[in-house]
């Protein structure tokens, strides 16, 4: 374990490194108010300060910089923010506020021979929307006004592109995600804010390499962070895998609503029937608090169990390392009956839910409160397949199997204490035809756990 991280922390360090020295390089300055603002609006002027220079300065001022529609950031360019300058997306503009030129709907087949943008800064401000509640797919943070990019749904849109830096940045009231990236290499983030934000803070979604997120901290609706490699197509228009990956110093504020950590592989088909693993390799996570449920499992979205669910298949990954963490499993993060009632087949939780196929998996320095006197199907993490159903329709998908072929354990605390054997806080859960009417016979396994107390 420790050389897999050794090897990360040193990609990691070059490509911080790498991204400093191409934005560096970048040297035509223009401050923003240079421009003029249109009747109050700073969208045309913002537009022409990136077309025509490599940095943009945002002064800081007493009243927001509003826009009202779409910024487009063409490759090697710097966008610096001073301390007190916030970037505003004026109120019922339903499209994101900035995104990079040269972005591609990988939805329908895998994004091949299409030029790449480059080297894109962000440093400093308040970037905001002006939402107050989260709006839902196709309400905010759309592409374009004909929502031509069915999956995105955000305030800034960063995709087919290498080498992003994004610093000291706060994110407010934005009724999408905050930050949604995909089919991108060398991603540096730190110190995010998020205030009153109503989705997924940071966004991730397929084939992404070389990510390194650290000290983002602060109130979502959804997931802080969102490793989805694999996602519904109303949330990603890139899927792949995802490899290299530094997540930690993490933080959700303890008023966030949804207490979770998604990371979702599955097997993803196009639209020729040809298929990718949105897989996740070499991925360190570490000192991350707030977070009740790292769930890392396939799922579809929901369907009618007399209906077929959507076409995919349980992803992979290797070399997933999850270090000084803690959890209070003060109740099941998915308030579903079985879970609270502790059905002894369906109604499994734990603090991390596992339903992927990989290889080498890593616990270390956790430590979890469990409440067994009041969730006797309470576990440290669990692995296989889940199933909810109400009235006709099925939430999860109780068909499908996964399987670790090696889980390392190492100074695990269960409400204080290195339990001798770590067996009964890790369950392995089994379907057998646990319904008449579908598909139902899903089980989850782990090949070789290794404890060390």
């Amino acid at each position: 374990m420790n050389t897999i991280k050794q090897q990360l922390e040193a990609r990691l360090a070059a490509m911080r490194e790498e991204n400093e020295v191409l934005a560096s390089a970048l040297s035509d300055s223009v401050k923003l108010t240079d421009y003029a603002p249109k009747n109050g609006v700073w969208t045309e002027a913002f537009q022409k300060a990136l077309d025509e220079h490599e940095i943009v300065v945002i002064p800081a001022a007493e009243e927001p910089y509003v826009l009202d529609n779409s910024i487009i950031i063409p490759s090697d360019r710097k966008i610096i923010a001073e301390e007190g300058a916030v970037i505003r997306l004026g109120e019922d503009v339903k499209v994101l506020m900035m995104r990079n030129s040269n972005t591609v709907d990988g939805t329908h087949m895998p994004i091949k021979g299409v030029e790449r943008n480059r080297n894109i800064t962000f440093i400093g401000g308040t970037w905001e929307e002006s939402c107050t509640t989260r709006l839902g797919y196709g309400n905010s943070g759309k592409y374009d006004e004909a929502r031509s990019l069915y999956g995105v749904s955000t305030c800034l849109f960063l995709e087919n592109l290498d080498h992003l830096t994004m610093k000291n940045m706060t994110f407010r009231n934005c009724g999408g995600f905050a930050v949604q990236i995909g089919e991108i290499s060398n991603v540096y983030i730190e110190n995010i804010r998020f205030i009153n934000c109503f989705a997924d803070g940071i966004h991730v979604n397929g084939n992404t390499d070389n990510l390194h997120i650290r000290d983002v901290s602060g109130q979502v609706g959804d997931d802080l962070v969102a490793l989805n490699m694999y996602d519904w197509q109303n949330s990603t228009v890139n899927f792949g895998p995802c490899n290299n990956v530094l997540c930690e110093d993490l933080e959700l504020d303890a008023n966030a609503r949804y207490k979770a950590f998604r990371i979702q592989a599955g097997i993803y088909y196009f639209d020729d029937g040809s298929t990718v693993d949105c897989s996740l390799n070499n991925a360190v996570l570490r000192r991350i608090k707030g977070i009740k449920t790292f769930k890392m499992y396939y799922q579809t979205p929901s369907y009618k169990v007399y209906e077929e669910p959507e076409r995919g298949g349980v992803g992979s990954g290797d070399n997933i390392i999850f270090e000084d963490i803690d959890i209070d499993l003060v109740s099941p993060m998915d308030g579903f009956e079985n879970y609270e009632q502790g059905d002894p087949v369906t109604g499994a939780f734990a603090g991390f839910e596992l339903g992927l196929n990989v290889k080498n998996l890593y616990f270390k320095d956790i430590s979890i409160k469990l409440y067994r006197d009041k969730y006797p199907t309470a576990y440290l993490a669990c692995i296989g397949p889940r199933s909810v159903r109400i009235d006709d329709v099925e939430i999860f998908d109780p068909y499908v199997s996964s399987h670790a072929d090696m889980m390392y354990l190492e100074n695990i605390k269960i409400n204080g204490e290195n339990p001798d054997d770590i067996r009964p806080y890790v369950r392995e859960i089994v379907f057998d035809h646990l319904y008449p009417d579908g598909p139902s016979t899903g089980s989850g396994t782990i090949g070789k756990l290794v404890y060390k107390k």
